[in-house]
Order: C-alpha cells, then structure tokens, then sequence
C-alpha cells in the first residue's frame, strides 16, 4: 500500500518456505529487476490501468477526501491527486513527450535507498536463522545515503482557497455506496493543523492522533452540558451511534495535518444544519470558557492508556512496530523497544509511560498534552477557520432542506450553482451560512435547560469512575507444592518496593481470605450471603469467562452477584416478559454510569436463571467497587422510579424485548407467542413496577463472587523470597501470581451490597442453592464497546519478531501462524528492533 511519505510492500508465506521467500522477495527491489519489468511491453499500460480503477468514485469517504483536496490551495502540495489516474499517468506525460518508464527508474533510483528502508520479519524462528535470511537486503537497491530530509516539516500556512463569507457545501450522496442510508447525513467539519513530530528522546511525542482521542473524550462525551445530548434532545442527531461527534486525520503527516469531526445528523437535523454548525462552534467555546484541569487530562491519559494497551490484546505486528518506529523512534527512554513499555518496571513502583501516549504521572507530558489541546480547541472555534460541508442523499437535499432560518435547495444537480468535483464527479451546492442560525440554538437551547432543569451546555467535568493515575497490579503469593498449610500471601501495598510495604500470612480458613473451590461458601455477615473469591492462578478452577487480555499481569478484576430466588423457575410468559422490561428499562435508566464506566474498562450484565437474577460486574480494580454499588443502588430504586413516573419503559424497550424474544432459540413456539401478546398489547409502568417489586420481595440470600482477572498466558515464576521490610524469613518456591483484587476489599464490597440490598433478601419459602457451575455461564457484557484491536492468536504469542520501523499508524491484524515480511522504503536507516 501507498501511504503519504512511504510505501509498503508485504508478504506472507508457510513457515517452512519463509528462507527462499526472503531470497526471492529481495530480488524485486533490485535496479535490474525494475529496469527489466518497466521496458517490457503492455506493462506500464497495464499499470496505469490498474491504478485508475483503484480510485472510488461513489463511496462517501471517498468523495468527501477529494472534495477536501479540491477546496485546498492550489500551491499547497496536499492539492495535488494522491492516487494516479489515466489523465495524470498516461495523458498528460504523452502530451508533454515524456517517458513513464524512464521517470519510473529514476524515481527508483534516487528515493528506495537502503539508508531510507525498513525491514520487518515476523516468525517463530529463531533470530540467529533470521539474521541470516535477511542477508540478502544488505545488497539490494542503492547504497548511497539519503538526498535531503527525510519528510517535510514546513508547509505553506495557505490551506484553503479565499472565502468570503461563512459557506457550507452540500455534496449529494450515490446511491450506489454500499453504506447508503437516505435517512441519515453526515456533517463534517475540517481543520488545518501544523503539529510537528520531533523525536526527542527525553519526552513523548505528541502526535495528531493522540489530540484527536483527547478531543473524543472531551466533545464525543456523552450525559447532562454535552452536545452529543442537546442534539439529540432536539431531535438533530439520531440516537445511538450514528449522531456521536468521530474525530479522524484524512492526512497526518509531520508539519501539516486535517482534523475532521463527523457528526451524524436526521432530516430535522439537516433542515436546521446552520443552527447544528453553530451548535458546534458553542460546545467548543463552552470548553474553552475555563481552563482544562490538570486532572482531566490525567483521566483522559487514563483512558487511552486502557484501551489503548492494558485491556487490548497485542499480537507482535510487525506493521505497527514498523510504523511507530519511525515516529517515536527506536530504543530510546520514549521510543519503540526502548525503557518504555507500558507495565510494571523492574522495582514495580510505577506503570512505565508509554510512547503513543504520555504517561499520566509524566507531569511534563501531561502539560504538554494539556498546552496542544487547548490551543487546537482554540483554532477550532475560529468560524472562519474550517471547511464546512453535508453529505446528503436527495431526499434531504430536496424534500428537507428548508429549515427555521436555511434555505431551501431549489435547483437540480445538473443546473448551476451546482458544480461538479472532478475526481469522483460528486455534485456540489454551496450556500451561505445562515446569519440567525446562532440565534436560533441558542434560545432553543435556553428553553430545552428551562424544562429539563439543567443546563444546555458545560464544560467537561471529571468521571468519577475513572482514576487519574492507574495503581500497578498487586502481587499474590498462593501456596504451592511443598509449602505446608493452607495459606495464602498477598500485598495489601500497591508499592512493592515502599518500606511500610507488608506481605501478611493470612489463614484460608478465615471469612475475608482466598477460599478453596471445593468448601462451602461462607455466610458474609451471618445471613443468607455467602462470599467466595476464586484465585487467579488457580487452574480448572470454576470463574466468569473476561475478554482476552495480553499477558502482563492485570488490573482487572469481576464481581458476581446472584441474588437467589426460585420465583424465576415458575415465572408465567407475562411475568417473565414483565421482569425482562424491568431490567430493560434498568438499561435505559443507567446508561449515563454505563457510558462513564465504560471509558475506565468497566462493564455489567443481568440475567435470569433457574436460581434468581444474576448480575455480572468487571473492569478496573480500582473503579470496580463504586461502580458495583452504584448500579445496584439504581436497581433497587428502579420500580419506585416507575412507579413515581421518574422512569419508564421506552418504546425501544419493548423493541428490545421483541427482538429477544423472537430470536432466543431457548423459548419454546407456544410460550414465544405468549409474550409476543404481551408486548404487542403493552403493559403499564406500574404493571412493570409491581413485577420488580415480586422478585425482589422473593429473594433469599445471595451469592458474591469476586474474580481476578486470569490471563491465559499468565506464567508461574518460582522465587524464592519474603516481602516484608526485611529479609526475615525464606520461602521454599512459592508461586507469584498476580491479583488485583484482595480479600478485605471483597469483604467489604460484599458487605456494602448487603446493606443496598438490606430491604430484600430473607423471603420464606424461596429458598435456592444452585451449584456454581450454573451461575458462571458466558455473560455478554453490556455496554458493547467497538474496538480496533483483533485477538492474539496462539501462533502469535509464541512467535519471534524481528522489526524495524516506519511512518504512520495503521490497524493491527492477525498472524495467524505464518510468516509476514514488510518493506517500507523512503523511510529511516535500516534499523532492526528484537522483540
């Protein structure tokens, strides 16, 4: 692939054939090879050809790039086509008598150098045979040092073409993109940005990307004073995914980069697109209006450290390694392969910074990430500064484009003012922005804070489930083979290395200790609770099935709540459809501590089962606890808050349940028809209300289940030690395992849920005492979080990697047991990075 400064080129093969291969592979970046294959008749026709069929003409990505290309100037060199067409490869050199062949093996020639080429290899060998197979690259292509630097820096601060007034361009949509939907549009804004990714290797890099997840969480946020809500609210945006502000880079190249922000938009919303814009334009002042706190950016740092590396499984990909090194460097403090790699250091006193992104307890990356923010949220809230334009289908354009204070499109595509983009031959309507639209939001919006109570628009503000420095995981040392007594060792200490640090001998037998899979659970304060925390290194063990992590020790952990009923085993089709709707409407209901738990890993699922209602917790150890309690606390309230008209069950409820219903192959013809009834016809709040009240009136007792995160890597390493202040004592070859989650923090979460659930819990006649193996079933876990990252697969972990680097930033992909080799010349020294 062709990306803005390097190409790559990639292969993959059988492990058995990767020598030759490499052999062979080296041979097609040889001079005579390209002189050989350029001469040969048909094949630069062929080329060309090739090439201009790549370019999408229809796609909505695609016609939004090449609309942004034509709106820049024309001495900028972002102007100029990217991908080749027949015009530009085949027409014009003919008509200007040059000979594409010759440029070709000049441009080869002077640009693939060894000194700007990049090497990777990924394979379970070792890296004394790789070493040898790669000998062959030491004699390829020109030897010669590089001519000039290696990318540009500085660009003409000239990026759009002069615009007299505020405009936004309408570009009609094809019918023909796969991704068509006439009922919903897209508004994007573009802004030119001018960062500058110098390698140094005492601090991080701060990157456009990096910016842009900080700028997610700050406008993309979601709950009361966010724009995503008051469009919402007003019916602009549709609910869902679809009406959330993204935020990507069309072009990220060092010196000069576009910053575009999406944001999905209804027919309504389109109808009053002024008045979005101007939405826009206030959120961002809204931000601006008060410092950033330093906390902030700390929580934000947080987050993308999560998900971003400690909760992403990481196969060695030999692409990013390649990429990264390039912009961050190599072996340096804050480069790829360097001292810092996110985990624990050797001492296990901090979690290492990380070279995407600055560490939250980096105080100077942090300011700094603080500084670069605010001065892009202060270019963005310029008016004059972005390019404005609507992607609409033509219902939009022409049944809804007349609004409160915008104008409706009156002509048809073919008729001027409309024009043609020449690329893809989009066409474009540009207009005014409509000089009321200001006004306009913000009375609507004034009159949506009267009757909601609070207000339209507010800065962020910071997640109360989110931690602004990440505790390192803590150790737990469990008995092993040859250790008399059944005990446990576990750090209460996150700082190992700390003097008032102790590792406490705790006895398995008490009640706020490691239990043993095989005892009975033990009673948490002598009612019907019972408390058991399963080990995390303990193998076949029974426990709650998490998403696969990498393998470093955790930060982890799951809680398990089953409250115990047998009501649910003898639930009619009505009762059961109207504790469904319960828990539905619960979903609705908590959706502002779902979202904000979901930034710091945290995630929950209800079920029902033959023995009660089971809910499932994980996420950050440190965040996990306040966000157990809180939803429970919103679960007991939620049929008072039917019942008072605080909540209720939402038509997308019942289509919630619909869908559950007809889709389960679990629910028999006659008792699926049964419910279906039930929704069709509907029911009331209070019928809802009452049911909720039934069951947890119904409820005896209840299991608490706390797990650490197991990784399935996870490696016993023997010692042979004691952690106290002191050497005092030796230890013959315990195991160290790690464990976020320690027995008096579970004790106490347990003790914490039995006085939320202290009104419930002591129904006679419903006693149930399931085994655990029918409460631990695969939940699926709520809210669904998109990633970017895939699996590890078994053959990746246990493979070698040989890398070195490249520009860029690109998605991770699967080895799945073979081998893959990536060349990326016009890029640094030939480099190579063991991993």
């Amino acid at each position: 692939f062709t990306a803005p400064g390097f190409v790559c080129f990639h292969l993959s093969c059988p492990h058995e054939t990767l020598p030759e291969a490499l052999e062979r592979f080296s041979r097609l970046f040889t001079l005579d090879e390209i002189e050989n294959t350029v001469c040969k008749p048909g094949v630069i026709n062929r080329e060309i050809g090739r090439v201009s069929s790549e370019i999408d003409r229809v796609g909505d990505q695609s016609r939004a790039f090449y609309f942004l290309k034509s709106q820049v100037d024309g001495d900028h060199p972002f102007s100029r086509l990217f991908a080749g067409s027949r015009s530009t490869l085949q027409t014009t050199p003919t008509e200007n008598g040059l000979d594409v062949a010759t440029h070709l093996t000049c441009f080869f020639r002077d640009h693939y150098l060894a000194s700007r080429a990049t090497l990777v290899v990924v394979s379970n060998e070792g890296l004394g045979a790789l070493d040898r197979w790669i000998s062959p690259y030491s004699n390829i292509m020109s030897q010669r040092e590089r001519i000039g630097p290696p990318s540009i820096s500085s660009f003409p601060p000239k990026v759009f073409k002069d615009r007299t007034d505020l405009t936004q361009s309408i570009i009609l949509r094809s019918r023909e993109d796969g991704q068509f939907d006439e009922n919903h549009q897209t508004l994007s804004l573009e802004w030119p940005l001018s960062l500058v990714y110098e390698r140094n290797p005492t601090e991080n890099v701060v990157s456009a990307s990096a910016v842009g997840f900080i700028l997610t969480q700050i406008l993309s946020r979601r709950g009361p004073g966010s724009l995503r809500q008051m469009l919402e609210k007003l019916g602009w945006a549709p609910k869902g995914n679809r009406g959330v502000p993204r935020f990507s880079f069309p072009i990220d190249q060092s010196g000069f980069q576009i910053l575009r922000m999406e944001i999905g938009l209804s027919l309504d919303g389109f109808a009053n697109r002024s008045a979005v814009i101007a939405a826009v334009f206030e959120s961002i002042r809204t931000v601006l209006s008060r410092p950033l706190p330093t906390a902030l950016i700390e929580q934000y740092l947080c987050a993308a450290l999560l998900h971003g590396y400690l909760l992403a499984p990481r196969p060695p990909d030999c692409i990013t390694l390649a990429v990264d090194s390039i912009r961050y460097g190599l072996s340096s403090k804050y480069g790829v392969g360097g001292t810092s790699g996110v985990g624990l250091q050797s001492n296990q006193q901090s979690i290492t910074n990380w070279y995407l992104m600055p560490s939250p307890d980096d105080k100077v990356g942090v300011e700094n990430m603080k500084r670069i923010v605010t001065e892009t949220l202060t270019i963005m809230a310029d008016e004059r500064g972005p390019l404005v334009s609507i992607r609409a289908s033509a219902k939009a354009i022409f049944g809804y484009s007349k609004g409160l204070v915008d104008k409706a499109v009156l002509t048809g595509p073919l008729l001027p003012p409309w024009t043609r983009e020449a690329v893809t031959g989009a066409r474009v309507y540009t207009e005014k922005r409509a000089a009321a639209a200001g006004g306009l939001f913000r009375s609507l919006a004034f009159v949506t804070a009267k009757v909601d109570g609070e207000a339209a628009l507010t800065p962020p503000y910071l997640n109360p489930l989110l931690p602004t420095s990440l505790r390192p995981p803590r150790p737990v040392v469990e008995r092993s083979r040859g250790w008399a007594g059944e005990s446990v060792l576990y750090l209460d200490s996150a700082l190992a290395g700390e003097d008032d640090a102790s590792l406490k001998l705790v006895d398995s037998y008490a009640g706020s200790n490691w239990r043993e899979m095989s005892r009975a659970l033990a009673p948490v304060d002598g009612s019907g609770w019972k408390l058991l925390q399963v080990p995390p290194s303990k193998t076949g063990t029974l426990g709650i099935a998490l998403p696969v992590r990498p393998p470093e020790p955790g930060v982890e952990g799951a809680v398990v709540l089953q409250l115990l009923s047998s009501l649910p085993s003898t639930f009619t089709s009505r009762q059961l459809t109207l504790a469904n709707l319960w828990l539905l409407s619960y979903d609705d209901a908590i959706v502002d501590i779902a979202e904000s738990g979901a930034l710091a890993g945290c995630a929950y699922e209800w079920s029902f089962n033959r023995a009660g209602l089971r809910l499932c917790f994980r996420g950050l150890s440190q965040s996990l606890p306040s966000y157990v309690r809180r939803l429970c606390r919103r679960l007991v309230a939620q049929h008072a808050n039917l019942l008072s008209g605080k909540a209720e069950v939402a038509e997308s409820a019942y289509q919630r349940a619909m869908n559950e219903v007809t889709r389960s192959p679990k629910i028999g013809p006659l008792q699926k028809k049964q419910m279906v009834d039930v929704l069709t016809r509907g029911v009331s709040n209070e019928d809802v209300a009452d049911q909720a009240l039934t069951f947890l009136k119904a409820t005896n007792g209840a299991y608490v289940i706390s797990q650490v995160s197991v990784n399935s890597l996870a490696m016993r390493i023997h010692i042979r030690c004691c952690f106290r202040r002191r050497l005092t004592r030796l230890i013959s070859d315990p195991t160290v395992t790690q464990g976020d989650l320690t027995p008096s923090e579970s004790l106490q979460l347990s003790s914490d849920l039995r006085q939320v659930f202290r009104g419930y819990g002591d129904a006679k006649g419903f006693e149930c005492e399931p085994a655990l193996r029918d409460i631990l079933y695969r939940p699926f876990w709520k809210p669904i979080v998109g990633s970017r990252r895939r699996a590890c697969s078994r053959a990746c972990r246990s493979s070698r990697t040989l890398a070195v680097g490249c520009r860029g930033r690109l998605g991770r992909r699967e080895v799945d047991g073979r081998c893959m080799l990536f060349f990326a010349p016009c890029l640094s020294n030939l480099h190579r990075l063991h991993t």
